[in-house]
């Protein structure tokens, strides 16, 4: 009966401690939308612009690891589908106009292959971090999972599964495991190359 007061009181200081998480947030982004079962870890090291929608069971959490240098930070109209995933304990950084799909994840750490040496059980893992940059007027499908290190040109799409584990340029199209480019949108270079001629 003890352990069970125990867990019982475990969950509801978990509870209030994501209540607490969720008021705050709420008042430093009065115009954000959240979805039912939207979980926020860390907002103080969240930052987001104008529209944002966090759609139901989405999970953003700076980490803790890293010695608490993590963030995410979101500009105007980004939208972060149903159960997508973001972990920032390397730096995320989301532009305007980004839309993220259906379990998306994106993440900015990631384990490191355990040592062939090592014969216990039990021990803690360590970490690579490193900041992931999704530009401008993005589109990731659903399923889609983005690795640390990883930068996605504005305009480009990511589709649905892929996984991407390298820079993806401006413009692009890019499907599969690993992510590859298969085409470009319409585009006019008129910066680069002073012309008007559409690259496909």
């Amino acid at each position: 009966m003890l352990r069970l007061s125990h867990v019982l009181l475990g969950h509801v200081r978990s509870k209030l401690a994501l209540a607490r998480e969720e008021l705050r947030f709420r008042r430093a982004h009065p115009d954000a939308v959240l979805g039912e079962g939207v979980l926020l870890y860390g907002t103080e090291r969240i930052q987001a612009g104008r529209g944002l929608f966090l759609d139901r069971r989405a999970y953003l959490n700076p980490g803790n690891m890293n010695e608490g240098r993590g963030y995410i930070r979101m500009g105007d109209n980004v939208e972060i589908g149903p159960y997508a995933v973001i972990w920032g304990a390397g730096g995320v950084t989301i532009g305007n106009n980004v839309h993220l799909g259906v379990h998306v994840s994106v993440t900015a750490h990631e384990a490191r292959q355990v040592d062939p040496a090592r014969t216990q059980a039990l021990g803690p893992l360590q970490f690579n971090f490193a900041p992931v940059v999704i530009e401008d007027h993005v589109l990731v499908c659903s399923g889609a999972q983005i690795v640390p290190g990883v930068r996605i040109g504005h305009h480009a799409m990511i589709g649905a599964g892929a996984v991407v584990v390298e820079d993806i340029p401006p413009y692009a199209l890019a499907v599969g495991c690993p992510a590859r480019v298969i085409r470009y949108s319409n585009r006019y270079d008129r910066v680069n190359k002073g012309s008007d001629t559409a690259v496909i």
